[in-house]
């Protein structure tokens, strides 16, 4: 796995999952849910899906604490915030 691909796309699901959303740490996972990784030829696959896991995860175990404790806690660090 190519550790620099997963935090691109982690940062990427997770900007899209809050853009989508209401804002909350709930509406942030059920974007996070919504969004699917594609088929049989779909490039970077493993690094998606990993990606995309460890957010959801995050995101629905960690509703409790705030948005920027869950994103240091994932690594991400989002421009605008």
């Amino acid at each position: 796995m190519d550790y620099t691909l997963y935090e691109k796309y982690l940062k990427i699901y997770v900007q899209q999952a809050i853009n989508e959303s209401d804002g909350s740490n709930r509406g942030i996972a059920e974007a996070l849910g919504n969004i699917r990784v594609g088929g049989l030829f779909t490039a970077h696959k493993e690094e998606k899906q990993r990606a995309l896991q460890d957010a959801l995860h995050a995101f629905d175990i960690h509703r409790h604490w705030p948005r920027e404790i869950i994103l240091s806690h994932l690594g991400v660090k989002l421009e605008q915030e």
